[in-house]
């Protein structure tokens, strides 16, 4: 009987042990790592997608206080997720260097730092809900600061939430994240109704059923770290001279924090232009189209998030081969899910945008948002690969070039000057040139990376300028 549970216990062990991400069956170990962080990833996009049509049962003043809220939160989430890709990153090169004790310092230090600052946001947040809601107007403000003050006691439950969903990815384990992230958001969405319609607490409602998933989530969390599944140590036993594992972490993650905190400012921008020109059917308009984006964004980003593990640990090893190899393999990948999700969303714009409310004025403004924003989504696989090959490469300001493109320096010239000579069409037409002109940048910086990394491997013995001159 003995026997039979030890057997019992190792097959589980083995199932929720990590890939070996030295595997030469390579496209084999992109799809293990990359699909379940896809699957994962998109289970968040629907969890959120089935909240707004939750909160669209409510009223669209209640969508359009959500979206007032998102950039608040997204701000937050920016930090996160750059110490989440820095982390990550700085953990895949010191497995493949097999430094396992620093790869678990570097994993404690940062989920502690991370942590930290997010207690610190939920107290600034709690001072100050008025003042952070930018372009609420008078109807919606008193919604959106009730259901901020709530959600933000989430804020410290999702960043170690995202630290800990990017360390199981780095060390191989993409399938523990997604399981783990599909039983975080199934229950949320079974407790959004509850909530929402059972206990009558309505938007509050759904920031509850937020805040009791997110708990679930980190208990899996605590008990994967205690029974030692996975490769990463966690542990408390680290002094202040360890922050210094902080530095290469937020190097390496400050392009995805900044391109991040570009994106909230972006939102913000957008949301406020589209209500001086419709009102609260704008901003729900608007904000409908964006959150379909992040649903075929997030799938993209999944699969780049499983390579990255993949291109680290072969960086950090000099494999040129294996970067090269796998960098092909994730912009076929990416570049038929983003064009495949893009095409689907053109052709039935209205159709999707009529999941979310039945007002004929809503549904025509977010018909009109959809085709803008992802007509050039057909090239955001580009996009996505070249950057995670800049930071499995430790090339933080190649990655800024990038990051920054769409939602930064592209975008808010022209939202200065478009909309103000062509009213709305001016903002439609300032989001689709901006990701036109990213996916356009992204395709010629990643032709001269692969190049550059073909040139090395062919030739290891000559001295040459190992990145595009374009890309620093």
């Amino acid at each position: 009987m003995n026997d039979m549970s030890e057997m019992s216990s190792s097959l589980r062990k083995r199932r929720l042990a990590p890939e070996d991400l030295a595997s030469p069956q390579l496209f084999r170990l992109l799809l293990r790592l990359g699909l379940p962080a896809m699957f994962g990833l998109s289970i968040n996009a629907a969890h959120h997608t089935i909240n707004m049509i939750f909160v669209g049962m409510i009223g669209e003043d209640q969508i359009a206080a959500i979206m007032i809220v998102l950039p608040i939160l997204m701000l937050v989430a920016a930090f996160g997720e750059g110490i989440g890709v820095g982390v990550a990153t700085e953990v895949g090169r010191a497995l493949g260097a097999g430094n396992r004790l620093r790869a678990g310092t570097l994993a404690s230090v940062s989920l502690t730092a991370g942590v930290a600052f997010g207690a610190a946001s939920a107290v600034a947040i709690v001072a100050f809900p008025s003042f952070l809601l930018f372009g609420a107007t008078a109807a919606i403000e008193p919604l959106a600061q009730h259901y901020l003050l709530i959600i933000a006691v989430s804020i410290p439950l999702t960043m170690a939430q995202i630290i800990l969903d990017f360390l199981a990815i780095a060390e191989g384990n993409a399938r523990f994240s997604m399981w783990t992230l599909v039983a975080c958001f199934a229950l949320n969405i079974i407790l959004d109704p509850i909530m929402i319609f059972g206990f009558g607490l309505g938007l509050q409602g759904v920031a509850i059923a937020t805040i009791l998933s997110q708990l679930v989530a980190l208990c899996i969390y605590g008990a994967y770290h205690a029974r030692r599944l996975g490769t990463i140590r966690l542990s408390l036993g680290w002094g202040f001279a360890d922050l210094s594992h902080l530095r290469p972490v937020l190097a390496v993650g400050a392009p995805t924090t900044l391109t991040s905190l570009a994106t909230a400012g972006a939102i913000a921008a957008m949301l406020s232009i589209a209500g001086t020109y419709h009102g609260e059917d704008g901003i729900a308009g608007v904000g409908i189209a964006l959150r379909l984006l992040a649903v075929g964004a997030l799938p993209v980003i999944g699969i780049s998030l499983g390579a990255q593990s993949i291109l680290s640990f072969a960086w950090g090893r000099g494999d040129i081969d294996r970067v090269l190899s796998a960098a092909r393999m994730l912009t076929a990948v990416t570049s038929a899910v983003g064009g495949a999700y893009g095409l689907t969303a053109i052709i039935f714009s209205e159709h999707l945008a009529s999941y979310f409310t039945d007002d004929a004025s809503v549904v025509s403004i977010a018909g009109q948002a959809i085709i803008a924003t992802h007509l050039p989504f057909l090239l955001f696989g580009l996009r996505q690969t070249v950057l995670i090959l800049f930071q499995a490469q430790g090339r933080p300001k190649a990655a800024v070039i990038i990051g920054l493109a769409q939602n930064g320096y592209l975008l808010f010239p022209l939202l200065a000057l478009l909309p103000p000579f062509f009213g709305f069409s001016g903002l439609l037409a300032a989001m689709f040139l901006a990701s036109a002109l990213t996916g356009l940048l992204s395709c010629f910086c990643l032709a001269q990376s692969l190049g550059a990394l073909r040139h090395r491997s062919a030739d290891r013995l000559i001295s040459i300028r190992p990145h595009p001159r374009f890309c620093p």
